[in-house]
This record gives C-alpha cells, structure tokens and sequence, in this order.
C-alpha cells in the first residue's frame, strides 16, 4: 500500500470512528496514528486533549477530528511535492526535446499536418487558457496573464503553420517564462507544452 493509501486508509477511519462514537476505538486509532505518523509529522500531537492540550480531560472525538485535519493537510502537502517534482521534470524533459528539435531543425524545416496539429492540441489549450485565466493576482497579473495568453496563441499559431524552427524556439521562451514565473504556472502550462513538444518531436 502506498502512502496515499495509507493516509486515505486512516482519515476514513477518523470519520468512521467519530460517528461511531466509540470511545476504546477512538483511544486505539489514536495511538496508532500517532505511532505511524510522529516521525513524518513532529508536532502531531499538538492541541490533542489526550496529551493535555486545551481542556481539563480527555476528549477522543475532539482529538479524532484534529488528527483528521492534520493527516488532511499532510496528504495536500504530499501531492503538493509530487507535483512539483513531476513539474521539474517535465521541464527537464521539454528542455532537452527542445534541444534535440533545434539540433534536427538545422537542414530540415518539412511542414507539419495542420489537421494533425489542431487535433492534438485543443485537447488542452482551452483548459490551458482557462488555467492562465484562474490564476490569483499574487501569482500573475492581469498584464502577465494577457502576455501569457499571447505567446500560447503564437505558439499555437506557429505549430499549425509548419515552422518547426520558430515554433521549437517559441516554445522554448514560453517555457524560459514558466520557469521565472514559479512552479505554480509550471504545473498549469507543462501539459499543454509537453502535447506541443511531443507534436514537432514526431512529425
């Protein structure tokens, strides 16, 4: 079983014991827990009433829900990782297939299949778009939203007139972009860069 599946496991016994409202039962899944998860999640204990945090007695239920939304917020910080992880190497893969096209593209600049093109990225560029859209002012404004915007419909452009040459190199500074921008728009960006990637490595 793996570690989401663990943590899955138990925050669905948390719930299963906190309507069940049994008190050994809580007692054990507590101890559990804790004995599972204190060398990942050091301040697991914190505000627990079974170690004498915030009431006069002990309170499972109370403590239940607690331990609930700390292996909650420790599963998100886990995904989080992971998908940073999968952004970092997203962009180490598109780094050097941009390099391999460049290399490919210095005698040979054959036209792509513009019907191939459009069937292969408007999977993604709408949800793309949309992403871009979403973002929160602290992590792109509305100007670098619209200049965001702007080169992904330029590269799109470019990948459908069958300039392999400017799209790879279009591709690479929108991806240049993302990098100084965060992972965040990394996250949101490297799937539609990889279709456009993977689109001028085969064709």
């Amino acid at each position: 079983m793996d570690k989401m599946s663990i943590l899955n496991s138990y925050i669905e016994k948390c719930d299963e014991n906190i309507e069940q409202k049994d008190q050994s039962k809580a007692e054990m899944l507590m101890d559990e827990v804790i004995g599972v998860f204190e060398a990942e999640i050091p301040d697991i204990k914190s505000q627990l009433t079974m170690y004498g945090w915030g009431a006069p007695s002990v309170n499972y239920f109370k403590d239940l829900a607690v331990i609930k939304a700390i292996l909650t917020n420790y599963r998100a910080n886990l995904k989080r990782e992971d998908d940073i992880r999968g952004a970092e190497l997203e962009m180490l893969r598109l780094k050097q297939s941009i390099l391999n096209l460049n290399i490919n593209n210095t005698n040979n600049n054959e036209a792509l299949s513009t019907a191939k093109a459009s069937a292969a990225v408007n999977v993604t560029i709408k949800q793309t778009l949309e992403s871009i859209n979403n973002f929160p002012e602290d992590v792109l404004s509305k100007e670098e939203k619209e200049s965001l915007e702007e080169k992904v419909a330029s590269l799109e452009l470019l990948t459908k007139s069958g300039d392999k040459e400017k799209a790879s190199k279009k591709l690479g500074s929108i991806l240049k972009y993302v990098a100084d921008k965060g992972i965040e728009v990394g996250i949101a960006l490297l799937p539609y860069l990889g279709e456009i990637s993977k689109l001028l490595q085969g064709s």
